[in-house]
């Protein structure tokens, strides 16, 4: 059966009215969706509350008529068709493009859109290899450590590596100290805002405060499995990324005790896919390196932590405090303590990335984990930005959630393109 033809188009109408799953993940879909093989077909999925009424190929005019539009190159949609490029992470990259339609909306139907393509998928797809894949198996740990020589005495240090050359700023840029920022400015300001603006503000507060003592908490089984492998170069730079995120633990809890004034529990900020993330999938994640030392279990965990945890989330709470606290002028301090702690996130961010492009490139079939990792991942923190802004009506201080889940888009999608270009270059360019 030829892919995108008009045969191909009536199974795969077929098969999303045959699947449970996603008559369950897109009961309250109503409307129509166009996807647009750049040059060639425009397909319109007339789509309403888990059924799929039809599907058919119309003029580009006519496609500009539906709701949601997402386009693509006839090659890129064969890399999501061939299971290369997972559905939501192509969107998040911008290989697929959303020219028409709600990015909130999209969000929200992220598991529907991923069954849809996923049912799609299988319309070719040849029958799975019996058993588990043995590439991706767990790794034993190996027995404990019997030194017999030291890189140090013989080979010494690859001060040209991207480890290295982090580490080396760390001990620049990263010695700052969160006693030293004066929040007295901050009790003043905070005083002053309204209180849905104080109620706004001290979500964001809670999610940091939790978020940072996770990732501090959760961090050691990633530095020991890089011990037991004798990269010594990466222990150390990892030394200082424990030492930062302990620093921006003490950060946010000094603005709790001094300009927020709340010392009760503050885990009620918490919403369900903050919890999903944070209390169980980062956690889960790391500690799994304490008896997998795989490398798709590091690459997990560093998806996990650096791709998703820093890279996405982080990135864009980073956008919501400066687009209030630059904005109006207030709050100083805080803005001071914000900017150094994104200048030791983004030496975290670019740890992470070397470390999944260092697996990638000895194992490319480990591009698969990180696809499904982040397709199991990124609606979780989408859903973390709309559950937060779902708690407003009207949103203080005029933020919109479209501009977040945007950036949270671009953040992610600008770190994907740096590893897929980084796995076909030479380590010394690409870094």
């Amino acid at each position: 059966m030829e892919r995108f033809s008009p045969a191909w188009a009536e199974s795969w109408k077929q098969a999303l009215n045959d699947s449970s799953s996603y008559r369950f993940t897109a009961r309250k879909w109503k409307g129509p969706l166009v996807l647009r093989v750049l040059g060639s077909v425009n397909w319109w999925l007339d789509l309403e509350a888990g059924q799929c009424n039809g599907v058919r190929s119309v003029s580009g005019e006519e496609a500009g008529q539906a709701e949601t539009v997402l386009a693509a190159s006839a090659s890129d949609w064969n890399r999501v068709l061939d299971g290369e490029l997972a559905p939501l992470v192509a969107i998040m990259q911008g290989v697929i493009k959303l020219e028409k339609g709600s990015m909130i909306r999209l969000s929200r139907f992220s598991k529907a859109a991923s069954d849809m393509m996923d049912l799609a998928m299988r319309l070719e797809a040849p029958a799975p290899a019996a058993g588990p894949d043995p590439r991706f198996a767990p790794q034993p740990l190996p027995d404990p450590v019997v030194h017999t020589s030291f890189r140090t005495t013989s080979a010494g240090l690859d001060q040209d590596s991207l480890p290295m050359q982090l580490y080396h700023k760390a001990k620049k840029l990263g010695v700052w100290d969160p006693m030293d920022i004066d929040l007295r400015a901050d009790r003043a300001d905070w005083v002053r805002l309204a209180p849905d603006e104080q109620d706004v503000l001290m979500r964001l507060l809670a999610m940091f405060q939790a978020g940072e003592e996770a990732v501090t908490l959760d961090l050691l089984p990633l530095i020991r499995v890089v011990a037991r492998e004798g990269r010594i170069e990466e222990e150390m730079y990892l030394t200082t990324f424990l030492f930062e995120e302990a620093k921006h633990t003490e950060l946010f809890r000094r603005v709790f005790d001094e300009v927020v004034m709340r010392r009760d529990d503050l885990s009620g900020y918490h919403t369900p896919s903050y919890r999903n993330l944070f209390y169980e999938a980062l956690p889960t994640a790391l500690s799994r390196l304490d008896t997998d030392a795989s490398p798709a279990a590091q690459l997990q965990a560093s998806a996990t932590y650096n791709m998703v945890v820093e890279g996405t989330l982080a990135e864009t709470g980073y956008h919501a405090f400066y687009s209030v606290l630059e904005s109006r002028g207030i709050m100083p301090g805080v803005t001071e303590g914000i900017r150094l702690l994104q200048r030791d996130e983004s030496r975290h961010i670019a740890y992470g990335i070397h470390l999944i492009t260092r697996l990638v490139r000895a194992n490319p079939s480990l591009m698969g984990v990180l696809q499904s990792t982040m397709t199991d991942l990124l609606p979780v923190a989408s859903a973390t930005i709309s559950e937060l802004f779902a708690h407003y009506d009207p949103m203080p201080f005029g933020l919109k959630e479209e501009d977040f889940l945007q950036y949270a888009m671009d953040q992610f999608g600008k770190r994907m393109r740096r590893i897929e270009l980084a796995t076909t270059l030479d380590q010394s360019v690409a870094e």
